[in-house]
Parts: structure tokens; sequence; C-alpha cells
């Protein structure tokens, strides 16, 4: 299992507001079914699991030490 950070904007926030969450996950598509309805647009547009929409803009793996 991996740790991965990611960072998103949502369409009902502010527009400087940039959401970070992380997930532990085997890969980066697991971890992002965790808060997603279905898988993101190639533009990277997507459906929460809460119903609001916005985007992804980074998913990065942690390194554990």
């Amino acid at each position: 299992m991996n740790q991965y950070e990611i960072t998103y904007s949502m369409n009902d926030m502010p527009d400087d507001y940039v959401g970070r969450t992380s997930k532990w996950a085997r890969d980066e598509k697991s971890a992002l079914k965790y808060i997603l309805k279905k898988a993101p647009e190639k533009s990277g547009r997507c459906v929460f699991k809460r119903g609001s929409t916005g985007q992804i803009l980074s998913i990065k793996k942690l390194e554990l030490e």
C-alpha cells in the first residue's frame, strides 16, 4: 500500500480554493475511487462522492520514511 496526496478544486468554492487529501491505496486509480463517483474525464473534470463537481489538479505518491 502506498500513500497518495490528491489536490483538487471545487466549482462551488471560491476560485483560489485548493483542497488536499491523502489516501492509502495500491495505485493512483484506486486512490481516486475513494473520493470520486466515477473516473475523471481526460481534462481532469470529475464528480465527487458528495455530489460536488470540480477538477483534479494533481496526484502525488508520498515517500514514506
